[in-house]
């Protein structure tokens, strides 16, 4: 089983340097463009049925559902790909009286959320949402988790706390595994996930995980922020954007009687990349 932790797109707090973990952030401009972007990354990459699991806060749902979408285009059915499942128990640490506090302006209150805490949600997601697909995967099967770069951090390591000695290893030699893995936004981890007795159940002690990159950013490459601040504002999801204008042509592919998987799914790719095409390879 492909397993992808990917943490979701920038935000307006994470453009102003302030503590937001339980604070709902909405995506930047810029974030929404790095959420396409690695949408449809994924969508050639990733395996065709793959299971998107997400935290409640608008931030990751936000970057899933670009996730999702780009897939219901890859299958040429709208409702074809998988839904995506919300889990609260993966949302960010909370950060207590210091929410909304800009970084490093005072002294840390103290009443944020203790590792005890986070250790217990990611438990209980491990245990009850991960193990169950893994009884239910295939090697040709992905499961994607959005979330956010300090949960993810605990759950990356609590998955290896399950797991026999020995049993995480990397795919190639540029992964140094004594490390703590951290994560740009978009960047995600993919391994492979696996239990070495094919005749057994799925069981944390019988598992193995390769890890084939870890915050892999190669979808942004040559993405730049538009200037003037536009890029760093919160993004409108009510401004019409160049989609809009090709969705007659749009429709139209969808009607042809061939190639509409192929068709669909490479007509919203290239829109999307072009939709603000101004952000892109900017000096």
């Amino acid at each position: 089983m492909r397993l992808f932790l990917i943490r979701h797109g920038e935000t307006v707090d994470n453009v102003a340097s302030v503590y937001a973990g339980s604070l709902d952030s909405a995506l930047t401009s810029h974030g929404v463009i790095q959420a396409r972007l690695l949408a449809s990354h994924l969508a050639e990459h990733a395996p065709a049925d793959t299971h998107i699991l997400s935290s409640d806060l608008q931030r990751a749902v936000k970057t899933a559902e670009a996730i999702r979408d780009s897939r219901r285009y890859c299958a040429g059915d709208d409702e074809g790909a998988r839904q995506i499942q919300i889990v609260s128990l993966i949302r960010e640490k909370d950060f207590g009286s210091d929410e909304g506090v800009r970084i490093g302006s005072r002294m840390p209150c103290g009443d944020s959320e203790s590792v005890e805490s986070m250790n217990e949600r990611v438990d209980s997601f491990l245990d009850n949402h991960i193990l169950p697909l893994c009884h239910r995967s295939s090697a040709d099967h992905g499961v994607a988790v959005v979330a956010h770069g300090i949960i993810l951090g605990v759950l990356f390591r609590r998955l290896r706390h399950r797991l026999p000695s020995g049993a995480v290893t990397s795919a190639t030699t540029d992964i140094d595994l004594s490390l703590s893995p951290s994560w740009g936004n978009t960047g995600y981890l993919e391994a492979t996930l696996s239990w070495s007795d094919s005749e057994q159940e799925a069981s944390w002690s019988a598992m193995k995980l390769v890890i084939h990159r870890i915050n892999s950013l190669g979808h942004l490459r040559g993405l730049r922020k538009t200037r003037g601040g536009i890029g760093s504002a919160r993004f409108d999801s009510g401004q019409r954007t160049m989609d809009s204008f090709f969705a007659p042509k749009k429709r139209k592919l969808a009607d042809a009687p061939s190639n509409r998987p192929v068709l669909k799914y490479y007509v919203w790719k290239n829109l999307s990349n072009r939709c603000l095409k101004s952000s892109l390879n900017q000096s």
